[in-house]
C-alpha cells in the first residue's frame, strides 16, 4: 500500500490536551485586571495551547 493514500483519524487526544490546558488557562486568568494570577503558570499553559492548536489545525491542513 502507498503511504501517502493511508488517512489519519481526528486526533482526539491532541483536542482532549487542548481543552485541558484551554481549562487552565481559563482558571488562571483574572479578567477583571486582564492579567495572569501565576505569570509563569499562565505563559507555559499558553504556549502549550497554542503548539497544541497549532500541531492540530496543521494535520489538517497537510491531509487536504
Amino acid at each position: 500500500m502507498n503511504m501517502e493514500n493511508e488517512q489519519k483519524g481526528f486526533p482526539i487526544i491532541l483536542v482532549i490536551i487542548a481543552i485541558i490546558v484551554c481549562g487552565g488557562l481559563l482558571r488562571e486568568f483574572n479578567f477583571e485586571t486582564f492579567r495572569f494570577r501565576k505569570v509563569g503558570l499562565g505563559i507555559v499553559y499558553l504556549i502549550t495551547f497554542v503548539a497544541t492548536v497549532a500541531v492540530i489545525v496543521r494535520g489538517r491542513i497537510v491531509k487536504r
